[in-house]
């Protein structure tokens, strides 16, 4: 799940990062460790009582661990006969299987303890570790549900609780289980890492800012908090400092490739053509990068900043193996057809019309071949042609779509047929609120006036 969205040139990033799951190192932090060893004790509440074998048994596996021998505990578990009858068995079973790795043995000793004895706490609990230490949040929730009702306000379960919110979207509650498990567990960056996730999709930026710079103060090596923070400072329009975050990881060498492509285009927004280069030169070489829709928008990032000397570069340092879908590799050949067009070294565009066409012959509804075609027909004179290309543009599907109506407007425009141009204008203003476009209908409208 990426943290970071593309940038591209004519558009505003204004999306927060999808909901991260738990991190890998809480499964390894203390105080994890802390609140799964504090599940070995028995809470005769709600949980079974266990009968002098039992004790028995348990007395002899804890002689075992104590040795650190728990795979034999875990053998001697599974080889009696209480195994099949005894609840409190199934669930000590289930924690030593967790504790070996073995997420299938756990979760099947977990799921028998729990129809053994339906309000069995520490099971419901436990399983949920299980569910949710494999991003399983669906089968989590109910569970620590059935703990919470059980009444359990332990950190973890509430922790847990809100990550399970947050994949719902449901950022009010996430947020109300995140300061609950703060209670408990206040020093969990976790559980505040999960309160500034939902103040930032809840709208409080403020207070979002404050907690993810919080966490990556006490945890500058953990990527995925940078990762956050940068995030916010993008939508905050705070590009530079954004940089600062992820240059850090990147010399930290903790930045993957897909992310270095976004510092890249951060720079080159910013002004640093040749550090954004680099960055971007850097993780297309890569043989570990793997996404190629980042890859893909860092050309159309530079076709739209009209600088075809890099769009050209990175188009053609794009390897063919990491374009696995059919959309990847038409992008890819759309793309090239753009960079032909763009070039004025190149003469002949004719193999690039022939792409286009061919791409839409296959797919009458592609609506960014049909706008790049109808720009050639325009730059080549044929503006009646154009202007029936951008309409079957903005009727297709693509993201250049409502680009055509612009262009259609400028080119009736150009044709002095001003009152037409001013419904297309006038519809790509509703997409469009910048100064310059509204500048521009207005300037239409004084033209149509004027020719009444």
């Amino acid at each position: 799940m990426r943290i970071l969205l593309t940038l591209l040139a004519a558009t505003t990033l204004t999306q927060a990062a999808e909901p991260l799951p738990v991190s890998k190192a809480y499964w390894k932090s203390d105080s994890f460790r802390k609140a799964f060893n504090a599940s070995y004790r028995i809470n005769a509440r709600v949980e079974p009582f266990v009968e002098t074998k039992e004790r028995g048994l348990l007395i002899e596996v804890q002689a075992l661990m104590a040795r650190e021998r728990r795979t034999n505990a875990l053998k001697k578990l599974t080889s009696s006969d209480l195994i099949k009858t005894s609840a409190a068995i199934m669930f000590n079973a289930g924690n030593l299987a967790y504790e070996s790795g073995d997420m299938k043995v756990a979760e099947e000793q977990f799921l028998a303890a729990i129809k053994k004895f339906p309000t069995f706490l520490r099971a419901h609990q436990n399983l949920a570790v299980v569910y949710t230490q494999q991003d399983t949040y669906d089968k989590a929730y109910p569970h620590l549900l059935e703990a919470v009702r059980l009444g359990s306000q332990d950190g973890m379960v509430m922790g847990l609780l809100g990550y399970c919110y947050q994949q719902k979207e449901n950022f009010t509650s996430a947020l109300q289980a995140f300061r609950s498990a703060q209670l408990t567990d206040s020093q969990n960056l976790e559980w505040k890492r999960g309160e500034a996730y939902c103040h930032d999709r809840l709208g409080d930026y403020g207070k979002a800012l404050n907690l993810y710079e919080e966490v990556v103060k006490a945890k500058p090596n953990e990527a995925s908090y940078a990762l956050l923070l940068a995030n916010l400072y993008q939508r905050l329009d705070r590009g530079e400092d954004a940089i600062v975050q992820l240059e850090l990881l990147r010399r930290k060498k903790m930045l993957e490739d897909v992310d270095k492509i976004l510092l890249g285009e951060l720079h080159l927004r910013y002004g640093s053509r040749l550090l954004g280069a680099d960055a971007i030169r850097e993780a297309l070489k890569s043989d570990q990068l793997k996404e190629s829709d980042a890859a893909l928008d860092v050309v159309r990032f530079s076709l739209d900043r009209e600088d075809l000397e890099l769009a050209k570069e990175f188009h053609a340092l794009i390897k063919p193996e990491i374009l696995i879908t059919d959309q990847n590799k038409i992008q890819h050949q759309r793309l090239a057809a753009w960079v032909a067009f763009s070039d004025k070294t190149v003469e002949d565009k004719q193999s690039a019309v022939t792409v286009l066409e061919s791409l839409i012959k296959k797919n009458p509804l592609d609506s960014d071949s049909l706008y790049l075609l109808a720009g050639y027909e325009a730059e080549s004179g044929d503006k009646e042609k154009a202007l029936l290309l951008y309409q079957q543009s903005h009727s297709g599907e693509g993201s250049l779509k409502s680009r055509s109506l612009l262009e259609s407007g400028k080119l009736l425009v150009d044709l002095k047929r001003y009152k037409d141009a001013l419904k297309p204008l006038t519809e790509y203003a509703k997409t469009d609120d910048s100064e310059s476009v509204k500048t521009y209908v207005k300037a239409v409208k004084g033209l149509v006036e004027a020719s009444r």
